[in-house]
């Protein structure tokens, strides 16, 4: 059992969220499980026993009972477009729903994590939808959706009184045509794919319901001043590392560029790719020298032998020409380099940063010997390319064959992993005293679980710095 060693100063106050009855996998080390813990402000202030935990209850203090559910640090995707990840949220694909009340429910999927007032659009529906049912499903979101042969289409109340329709200028089953589709149309905003605040604000809410509490966004446009607007309203779930392309390294260079980063929003990483072009390594080279020098953080790209023997290659000549420092350079994918090549990651203490969901069938992913040789590992998805949910990495990492790592390996890559791989293993990815209280309760214990039914696992809360952000 894990006892904090300032449990006793935590008595002190009363804190302002407790959680009891819990199977509590601290991530500390392999065995260290708790039962209950306490929560003040935004820091995980006790850890240890449901006897000690309890007497910090005051009387404004939230207590979750877990009932015995599994507790786990919040879940930090090491790699991912988050806009994209919004974005795909701007237009629904109905072309295989055969019932009306298969397009109602993926209607509801939606509107859980749109903004209101955000419209939902796309369609290629077979079968019309039903105008009450979604009507009812979608109050506070314009529903906009073509038929398979885009000569009709289906438009709720809130997207005809939007469009100025009175209300006959649809059929009574929500079906529009002609003039009355044409005017719907315009009604939509032209813009509806660049909304990034809406967008953002989708993603950061999908996010909270996989129990991602942390990204680092590879999307490569500097969206800082949109997750810190989306941030100032109450709205930003998701602690974002925001990183912008290599080549523009001079723009995070001087002092000032970072001093807004906080606990929510940072900067100072960059993405760059390798396809394995020999051509190439010369100025990613330089760029990488001149980025370091500067004590930013370098991740690169790379996929298959070339491709990464080239980013080491870099990194190695990086190191060795610039001053000595913690640089944790990040390979992205790392997949199937030779092996030859393994033994470099090691050395050089550079970040495997893998995506096992992305690579399923396990082959190239050398998960096992990169930690046998105590290579830092981070997990990630590569969401939107691929499903966003940690469950189904981790599902995959633990089932890829000579190169299965266990649930612990696999769980610890996705949590203090991923922010040892963004500098931020002292404030986040554990449960301990003092971190940053981010955490996900699940509905079965998938250390316990049969390695093919960990998918199956749902999240039940999601506690982002100490507010649900997700659940009861």
């Amino acid at each position: 059992m894990l006892i904090c060693s300032n449990v006793l100063a935590a008595q002190r106050q009363p804190a302002d969220l407790v959680v009891i009855n819990a199977q509590i996998r601290t991530i500390v080390s392999e065995n260290a499980k708790a039962e209950a813990f306490a929560v003040n402000g935004d820091r995980f202030s006790a850890v240890g026993a449901n006897t000690q935990i309890k007497r910090l209850i005051g009387p404004n203090t939230r207590v979750i009972d877990a009932k015995r559910k599994l507790v786990l640090p919040g879940f930090n995707d090491a790699h991912v477009h988050f806009m994209a990840i919004g974005n795909s949220f701007s237009s629904i694909n109905l072309r295989d729903s055969k019932t009306s009340a298969d397009i109602e429910k993926r209607i509801a999927h939606y509107v859980r994590f749109l903004p209101k007032g955000r419209w939902i659009l796309g369609g290629g529906w077979i079968v019309p939808p039903d105008k009450l049912a979604i009507d009812t499903t979608a109050p506070d979101n314009p529903v906009f959706i073509y038929s398979s042969d885009g000569q009709t289409a289906f438009a709720n109340m809130l997207a005809r009184r939007l469009a100025g329709l009175e209300a006959d200028a649809a059929e009574t089953n929500g079906i529009v045509r002609g003039d009355a589709m044409r005017q719907i149309a315009r009604a939509v905003p032209t813009d509806h794919t660049r909304r990034w605040n809406e967008i953002a604000e989708t993603a950061t809410r999908y996010a909270a319901s996989l129990g991602v509490t942390s990204v680092h966004d590879m999307h490569s446009d500097d969206s800082r001043a949109i997750y810190r607007e989306l941030r100032r309203q109450g709205k930003l779930w998701t602690r974002v590392y925001d990183c912008i392309p290599l080549a523009n390294w001079k723009a995070l260079a001087a002092p000032s560029a970072l001093a807004d980063n906080d606990d929510m929003v940072r900067a100072g990483c960059l993405k760059s790719f390798s396809d394995g072009d020999e051509g190439s390594e010369a100025w990613l080279l330089r760029d990488a020298i001149g980025a370091d020098n500067a004590g930013l953080q370098i991740m690169v790209h790379a996929i298959g032998n070339s491709a990464n023997a080239i980013v080491l290659s870099v990194f190695e000549q990086t190191a060795t020409t610039n001053r000595l420092r913690d640089r944790r350079f990040r390979v992205e994918h790392a997949h199937n380099p030779r092996e030859t090549d393994l033994s470099r990651f090691r050395r050089s203490n550079i970040i495997a940063s893998m995506q096992p969901y992305l690579f399923f069938n396990g082959t190239g992913g050398y998960y096992a010997r990169l930690l046998r040789q105590k290579t830092p590992l981070a997990f990630g998805s590569d969401a939107a390319i691929t499903d966003f949910d940690p469950l189904l990495g981790i599902q995959a990492a633990v089932n890829a064959g000579a190169e299965s790592i266990s649930v612990y390996d696999a769980v610890r890559a996705y949590t203090v992993g991923s922010a040892y791989a963004e500098f931020e293993e002292n404030k986040k990815g554990t449960i301990e005293a003092g971190k940053l209280a981010d955490f996900v309760i699940l509905s079965e214990d998938i250390f316990s679980a049969r390695k093919a039914d960990i998918q199956n696992s749902r999240v039940i809360i999601t506690v982002a710095g100490g507010k649900v952000v997700f659940g009861q």
